[in-house]
């Protein structure tokens, strides 16, 4: 159980990190439109980051669960790679990878398409939802939405959206880092994630798993 004093400290760097997305959104919104959406992200999960936090933090009523939530603590430093060194590299260092329009406008549907597909995840999951990788009492398999094309399609999103960040800002650093820190990390918390499902579920599980692929449609 963590202390009050860990919490608030969790708390505050929340906000940091929060702070720092608005910011970078800030300087580059005038030039990329990326920057919008580090903004309007920044400024969601200032006034619900908190709640978010409480919500990843919290414990109840929890059949089996990923111990230390190492594999959430994994996926970390991707996606501070994606959202913070993408609009480093595109202030500081943009003769890298020169920036177009173009680049912006696909970064923005790629973005698009995974918010769609990401919210579209959340609510089929409904109370289910979690951040924290965990059954529930109550808990049942679902198989409905976009879990009936892939069984991950939360990490699609993510990765969709890492995609998205790095092409809109033309970050050599961030596309990299998806397939070198991201995704990798991914792999390894859907592994532990269906090990946790398979134990809980059993057959139900291994039947829906041969009828659904984990991440792309067909592929794997």
């Amino acid at each position: 159980m963590l202390t009050i004093g860990i919490r608030i400290l969790l708390v505050l760097i929340l906000y940091l990190f929060i702070f720092l997305m608005g910011y970078l959104g800030f300087l580059t919104y005038h030039t990329n439109l990326i920057g919008w959406f580090l903004i309007l992200t920044a400024f969601t999960y200032g006034l619900g980051g908190s709640f978010l936090l409480r919500t990843q933090l919290r414990k109840e009523n929890i059949v089996r669960q990923e111990r230390w939530d190492l594999s959430f603590w994994m996926v970390i430093p991707g996606f501070l790679v994606v959202f913070y060194a993408s609009p480093l590299e595109y202030l500081l260092l943009p003769e890298i990878l020169q920036p177009t329009i173009w680049r912006q406008i696909l970064g923005l549907v790629l973005i698009g398409i995974s918010m769609l597909l990401f919210g579209w995840a959340r609510i089929v999951l409904g109370g289910m939802y979690s951040g924290h990788l965990q059954v529930k009492t109550d808990h049942i398999l679902v198989q409905q939405g976009p879990y009936r094309i892939i069984r991950h399609p939360a990490y699609a999103a993510y990765i969709i959206m890492g995609f998205g960040i790095a092409i809109g800002y033309s970050s050599l650093i961030g596309f990299l880092s998806i397939p070198l820190l991201l995704i990798p990390a991914l792999i390894y918390r859907i592994f532990v994630e269906e090990k946790i499902l398979l134990t809980e579920f059993g057959e139900e599980y291994r039947q829906y798993s041969h009828g659904t692929k984990r991440l792309i449609p067909r592929v794997w």
